[in-house]
Parts: structure tokens; C-alpha cells; sequence
């Protein structure tokens, strides 16, 4: 998660002791907003854990890129994957500036951001929020994008040209991750324009059903992978992402609120309509859900999305290797990892701390969200999922196999998530150690499964029923996980 500081921090002290907020220069302020970045994750990780995560990524790109050129997989493919990566978290990283400060007080009590300090400095908006963005890029494009970029030497081999391809490769990604922020930025700043969201939505889906139809989305490919094509791509992508950035910037309407709307009586009509003992806290995050933006529709976008990447990088891998793999297996073993995001989602603007004035323990807010879990997160990939093996024809014991994965592994998933991050799953994204142990959870799982998904195509009967029994079993661990995450983050709240 990225964030702007703690009460401590240096920031609005600083801008004070400047003079005047208008008289503060950029590269100060973006000094201020470094030295806040890095005093929130140091704080809420323990320091060293953070410090530490680069190495983390190194070992993971460097590694996974080694054992898929060891089974044949192509450069190109491998290249693109990372880009694609590299969009992804650019996307993401995309939304930082705009965070609510509700949610991050959820996290770290409250905050004196120098983000909002605008309305008491005399900060411009728009230039504070340019600085912070900017800030963001460089921040996790050494963070986060430069450890990436070091398996460039896992695909080429040490040479004395190897600190020159590592650079080159880094810029690439630099620069997609760029691009994928400033995207985001400029959906936010068109929605603060009044545009509605399903507008927003069905514009970009006409746009890739329309590079789709015209045979375009190769083109895309090769704007957005630019160490791969000419050297007029990358300045084509790095001049389209300042363009894009400025425009947004300038079109961002900081005093855009949501407009007020009446509200039934949606809590005691839904909570009645559940048969639960837990009806209330589960009705109690499904419209803290809604209510919040873009509302339940998030943990569907977040399972079209990972669907959307794995199909396009199945896809290249087809028309390279000649090798698909069963895709009810692969999409359904794929898939399950959307219960992290969507546990995310119903977490997001909550914290224990506020089911403190309520009669309830902390073990029955646990099992509330799991509940809240399933209800929301099976239609979420179900959809998906059938849209996958639709879409490539899976054969029916492939199918049915591949939803006992999804649903097997997605329970597991989710158990694995809540058991080692509590009620803050986002914030172990840059913790070394919690993330070190969910990626060697999610890889006991899924690298089999995929192995297995690639190798037999269409699955033996023998090979999808030992599939079938192992997402069984992964599902009952993940119930147990789950079911014993309350008891444990009871016990550490009580001790701290």
C-alpha cells in the first residue's frame, strides 16, 4: 500500500517553516514526501522487513525467470510478462494520491497528511498532488521495479554488457509502470468531471473489444513492451505518458464530491434477509462494500482484470511455443488468487478497532468476513471462470475439475491471506517476511497445478481426480486457516 505519512512526520512542519507553502520548491516538497514514504513503511513494517523487500523481489523475479527458461519458455514471453507486471502495479500505484484518509487511519491512527495540507497551506492541489505522483514513480520505480529488472541477467547471462542491459531493461519497465499510473490518474480526473463510472467502464471495454476486432492489440503490445521494438516506441510511450499526465492533472477537479443521495433502510431489509447468527457484521461489510466506490462491482473488475492477463500471456505462450494448457485447470487454479483482492476489498475501510463499541468479539468478525467472503467472492470468479473455459473450449472434465480447483484454492487463498495478515491484507505487500510466506503458500499450490495443466492437455482421468482431491484438501486447509485466524489475531491485539 502507499501512503503519505504518519502524525510525525516532517511535512506540514516543514512547509511551514519554509515561509509560505507557495514559497516551498519542488524539490523540496518532494523531499518531505520521500522522507514521509519511507517513515510509513518503516513504521508499519518494523523497518528491516521493508528494507529488506527488494531483496525479496530479486529472489523471486530472478528465480522464477531462471526455471522458465529452464522448461523452454520463450525471451519474448518472459519479457512481456514482466511488463505487463510492471503495468499492473502501475495501475494500482496510480490510485495512491487519492486514497481516503479514512482508510489510512484505519492503519495508522490519525494522520497530519501533508497530501491534504493544502487546505490549510498555501499548496496548490494540483501541484502538490503532480509532486506526490512523481514522487510515487521514482519511490517504488527503485523499490519495487528496479529488483524486476535484474533478471534481465537471468535472460541474457552475465556479460560486461550486463549492467548496460539491466539499465535498458529497467527504463522499459520505468516506463510502462509510468504509463499504468497515468492511466489511472486520468480515469480518476475524468470521473471528477462528472463522468459516470459505468460510462467510464463501458468506454474502455469498446476499446479493447474494438483492438480486438480490428487485430490492434498487438500494437498495444508493442507500445507497452518497448525494450522490443523500435527506439521511437519507448519515446512514443514516455511522451504519450507526460501528455497523459499533464492533461489529467490539469482536468482533476479537487473539490469533486460524490452527490449526496437518500438512503433506505438497506441494513435491516438485507440483515433480515439473511439466515445467519452473524446477519448484522456480515450486512455490515457488504454495505460498507457498496457504499464505497465504485461499490460491489470492484471484486468483479479485479477478476475480469487477472483473467484478462492470463489469458493474453496464455495466449503468447501458444502462439510461441505451441503449447496451451487445459484451461480449466489453469484458469481455475489462476483465478482462486481474486480471493486476495477481494478480501482486500471488504477490508479496505475497516479496522478491529471499530467493533470495539460493539458487543462481539474479534473471532466473530472473522467469521463475518468469511462469510461476507463467500457471498461476494463466488459470483466474482464464476463468471470469469466460465467466460474462460467457454472462450477456449475446455473439455468437461476439465471444466468441472478446474471449478473444484477454483473453489478449492480460492478458500484456501483466502484463509492463507486472513491467518498471516489479519484485517490489513494490503499492507504485507511490502512487509518481506509475511510476503516471503504467502508467496511460498500460493506456490505449494498453484506451480503443481500449473505444471500439471500444461503438461496433460486434456487432463487423464487419473490426473483430474488427483487434482480434484488436492483442491479439496487445500480447501479444508484453508478453512482451518480461516477459522483459526480470529483466535490468533485475538490473542496478538490483546497483547500488544
Amino acid at each position: 500500500m502507499t501512503g503519505t505519512g504518519t502524525s510525525d512526520s516532517a511535512g506540514p512542519a516543514d512547509a511551514t517553516r519554509s515561509g509560505s507553502g507557495a514559497g516551498l520548491s519542488t524539490p523540496r516538497l518532494l523531499a518531505i514526501l520521500f522522507r514521509e514514504e519511507w517513515r510509513m513503511h518503516t513504521e508499519l513494517f518494523g523497518g528491516w522487513r521493508f528494507a529488506v523487500f527488494p531483496l525479496v523481489i530479486v529472489g523471486l523475479a530472478v528465480s522464477a525467470t531462471v526455471a522458465l527458461v529452464e522448461t523452454g519458455t520463450a525471451p519474448e514471453t518472459i519479457v512481456g510478462g514482466l511488463h505487463a507486471l510492471a503495468l499492473g502495479f502501475g495501475l494500482y500505484s496510480g490510485t495512491a494520491g487519492f486514497a481516503g484518509s479514512d482508510m489510512l487511519e484505519n492503519v495508522f491512527g490519525k494522520l497530519s497528511l501533508l497530501l491534504s495540507s493544502s487546505t490549510t497551506l498555501p499548496l496548490s492541489r494540483r501541484r502538490l498532488l503532480g509532486v506526490f505522483l512523481l514522487k510515487d514513480a521514482l519511490f517504488y520505480g527503485v523499490a519495487f521495479v528496479l529488483p524486476m529488472a535484474l533478471s534481465s541477467a537471468a535472460l541474457e547471462g552475465l556479460s560486461a554488457s550486463t549492467p548496460l542491459s539491466v539499465a535498458l531493461f529497467w527504463l522499459s519497465l520505468c516506463l510502462v509502470f509510468a504509463a499504468g499510473m497515468a492511466v489511472t490518474v486520468a480515469l480518476i480526473a475524468v470521473r471528477t468531471q462528472g463522468v459516470p463510472p459505468w460510462a467510464i467502464g463501458l468506454a474502455i471495454g469498446l476499446a479493447v473489444v474494438g483492438g480486438w476486432a480490428t487485430g490492434n492489440l498487438g500494437l498495444a503490445q508493442a507500445v507497452f513492451v518497448p525494450i522490443e521494438g523500435p527506439a521511437m516506441a519507448a519515446v512514443g510511450l514516455a511522451l504519450g505518458t507526460v501528455a497523459v499526465a499533464t492533461a489529467a492533472l490539469a482536468a482533476y477537479d479537487p473539490t469533486y464530491g460524490r452527490p449526496s443521495r437518500t438512503a433506505t433502510d438497506r441494513f435491516a431489509r438485507l440483515s433480515g434477509t439473511l439466515p445467519l447468527e452473524d446477519a448484522p457484521l456480515v450486512t455490515k461489510t457488504l454495505l460498507d462494500l457498496a457504499r464505497s466506490s465504485g461499490g460491489v462491482w470492484k471484486p468483479f473488475v479485479s477478476a475480469t482484470i487477472l483473467l484478462a492477463l492470463v489469458a493474453a500471456l496464455v495466449g503468447v505462450v501458444d502462439s510461441i511455443t505451441g503449447i496451451a494448457p487445459a484451461p480449466g485447470i489453469f484458469f481455475g487454479g489462476v483465478l482462486g488468487l481474486s480471493a486476495f483482492t477481494t478480501y482486500n476489498w471488504l477490508t479496505q475501510f475497516d479496522s478491529l478497532e471499530a467493533y470495539l463499541t460493539y458487543p462481539v468479539s474479534i473471532a466473530d468478525v472473522f467469521r463475518a468476513k468469511r462469510i461476507a467472503f463467500v457471498l461476494v467472492g463466488a459470483p466474482a470468479v464464476a463468471v470469469p471462470y466460465l467466460a474462460a473455459v467457454v472462450w477456449f473450449d475446455a473439455t468437461l472434465l476439465d471444466a468441472v475439475v478446474g471449478a473444484i480447483l477454483l473453489a478449492g484454492y480460492a478458500l484456501y487463498y483466502y484463509g492463507l491471506t486472513v491467518y498471516i495478515a489479519g484485517f490489513d491484507p494490503n499492507e504485507f505487500l511490502f512487509d518481506a517476511v509475511r510476503f516471503a510466506t504467502f508467496t511460498v503458500g500460493v506456490a505449494v499450490a498453484l506451480v503443481p497445478t500449473l505444471v500439471a495443466g500444461f503438461v496433460v492437455v486434456p487432463p487423464s482421468p487419473e490426473l483430474a481426480a488427483a487434482l480434484g482431491l488436492g483442491g479439496i484438501v487445500m480447501g479444508v486447509v484453508g478453512a482451518v486457516l480461516s477459522s483459526r485466524a480470529g483466535p490468533r489475531w485475538d490473542e496478538r491485539y490483546r497483547t500488544e
